[in-house]
This record gives structure tokens, sequence and C-alpha cells, in this order.
């Protein structure tokens, strides 16, 4: 008896060593490794979505595509980004897409102001012929894939002195705005004195009065606490913004067709994320800068800048053969 019970501990404690030295299977190497950028940190929705993005394509390709995400600029500015995709030397981006409006001008379209009636018109227009027809075009122009149209937020004015509350405060007013000929021209239009800034130096310039104020989103103001320098923002709500997931052709087409597949459904599951968490950041923003730093928004009567950008947005439409383009998006119901 006492034979057979030192017999089994004997074979228990082989059998147990014998476990403990087979080596557990490493996971396996992706076969594909892709790059994502973007320009914010990583509470931001965009990053977000990469990340909603990112885990889903390593799961339904069972591994086989990784996207390592990098955010807050590091990988050089949005026109770096978008001219680095055209080349095929990133793979994924999200950006102002008028950033790359110097090689495609057609690349800034969805800057023009007053395009879209409200959120609801913004999804029926991107959702449907018309987003589909642009994300056409661009990759033909651009070779630029659009994957989806993430953003959806409204931008606004924000002043660092006197808060904006008709059109004629805005008459000589110095506003930092992207190096974009239609968003410059549109704004002399409205009276302001466009001023070219690059982003990174906004806060700065808005601090040391080289600029008055800028236009910007809720999401991006208090992400880089642009209303400590600028405590004033005015609901222009001039443009719903358009940022979509870009993806580069050139890495597009290597990919296999199952692959090809996969980015392309998983892309849309990411959108109705991003969006939601963009939508609900908006929100969150505006509240805690009016709690917490008092910030103060004001309304203002639209009509007087629709006017006068029109004529602007009609000739830029028409010089980039998109005159049609802008009718479907404008007649969408």
């Amino acid at each position: 008896m006492q034979f057979r019970k030192a017999l089994l501990i004997v074979t228990t404690t082989c059998v147990a060593a014998l476990f403990s030295t087979v080596p557990v299977p490493a996971m396996a190497a992706p076969e594909i490794t892709l790059r994502a950028a973007h320009y914010f940190k990583g509470d931001h929705p965009w990053n977000k979505g990469l990340e909603f993005f990112a885990n889903k394509v390593k799961e339904d390709s069972k591994g086989r595509i990784e996207v390592k995400i990098f955010n807050n600029g590091v990988l050089g500015s949005e026109a770096d980004m978008l001219q680095n995709l055209k080349e095929g030397t990133l793979d994924f981006a999200v950006t102002d897409p008028s950033a790359g409006s110097t090689f495609a001008k057609e690349l800034d379209f969805f800057v023009l102001p007053f395009m879209f009636q409200s959120y609801e018109h913004w999804q029926k227009a991107l959702d449907g012929q018309p987003g589909k027809k642009y994300a056409a075009i661009i990759e033909e122009k651009a070779g630029l894939k659009i994957l989806g149209y993430w953003g959806g937020s409204s931008r606004n004015v924000l002043s660092t002195k006197k808060a904006i509350r008709s059109i004629d405060d805005l008459k000589g007013f110095k506003l930092r705005l992207i190096s974009s000929p239609l968003k410059v021209n549109a704004w002399k239009a409205v009276g302001t004195i466009p001023a070219p800034v690059a982003y990174m130096e906004t806060y700065s310039a808005m601090q040391s009065g080289v600029v008055d104020g800028m236009e910007n989103e809720s999401v991006a103001v208090i992400a880089m606490k642009f209303y400590e320098p600028a405590p004033n923002i005015t609901r222009t709500e001039h443009e719903f913004t358009v940022r979509p997931l870009f993806m580069s052709k050139k890495t597009f087409d290597k990919l296999p067709a199952d692959l090809q597949q996969i980015v392309v459904k998983v892309a849309q599951e990411a959108t109705v994320f991003e969006r939601k968490a963009e939508l609900e950041s908006g929100k969150a923003a505006e509240k805690t800068m009016q709690e917490k730093f008092d910030v103060k928004f004001f309304p203002i009567d639209k009509t007087p800048f629709q006017g006068l950008t029109q004529p602007v947005i009609a000739d830029f439409a028409a010089k980039m053969g998109l005159a049609d383009l802008l009718k479907d998006v404008v007649n969408v119901k």
C-alpha cells in the first residue's frame, strides 16, 4: 500500500514537471503591420475610433493584421500625413481633408461654410450618394481611399477679447485659419483678416495678440486648451466637420481581397463608434468649459454669413468641377 502511494506521488510529480517544461506557444506574429496617425491625444474621439478599428481588424483577421496608432502629431502635420498616405509611406490617417488641398484641390470641398443645415443633414449626405460620389473622386484624384466619414462636430468662432455677437464684430478681426484658399476667401468675404497659422502655434498666437481668435470645434478647443486665451465662443456653426478615415490606396491595393473586405467592413463599424464618441465628447467639452472654466457661448444670426459666402462657395465648386456634387449635398432631404 505504501509502495503504491509512493509510486503515485513520483508519477504525479514527473507529469507535473513534464507539463511545466512545455513552452506556451506564442501568439503568431502578424502578417501585415500597418500604421495609423492623427493629431490629437489618446483621449480624443479619433484615437478611440482608431483603437476600436485596430482591435476589431486584428480580431476579424485572426491576427493577420496589426494596426499601430501614432497620435499627438508625432508623424508630422496633417498635410504631412496626407502626403505620406498618397505616397504609401503611411497607411491610415484621420485628418482635416483640406490639409491636402495643395495636391488635390477637391480635398477643400467639405470646408465650404454653411453647406450642411444640421447634423442630420450632414449624416444623410455623407452616408448617401453624395458621400459615395465624393469618395470616388478623391480616390481617383488623390490616391486616398475614404473608408468612413468621421467628425460631425460643429465649428464656431473663438475670440480673445470681446464676444462676437453680429457679423459687424468680425470686421477687421484677425482670424487664425488653416492655409486653405477656400477658407481664406470665405472669411475675407465676411470681413475678417485671415491669418494662416500652424495649428500647434495657434495658442501662443492668440495669447500674444498675433490673432484675435480662431474657429474650431469644442472637442479640439478643450483638448488644446484654446479656451484659455479665447474664452468667448460664438455659435456660428459654419461647418459640421468632415474628418474622413483615410487609407492609402497603395496600401489597400496590396492587401489580399479577403483582408480588403475586413478593413472596409470594420471601418464602417468604427465610423458608427467614432461618431457617437465625438458627439458625446462635444457635449461634455462644452459643459466642462462652461461650468469649470467660465467659457461663454453666444448665439448669432447666421443669415448674413450665408449671403456673403454663397458667391465664394458657388465659384469655388464650379472651378473644382463639383457644382453638381454641391447641389446634390444641398438637396439631400
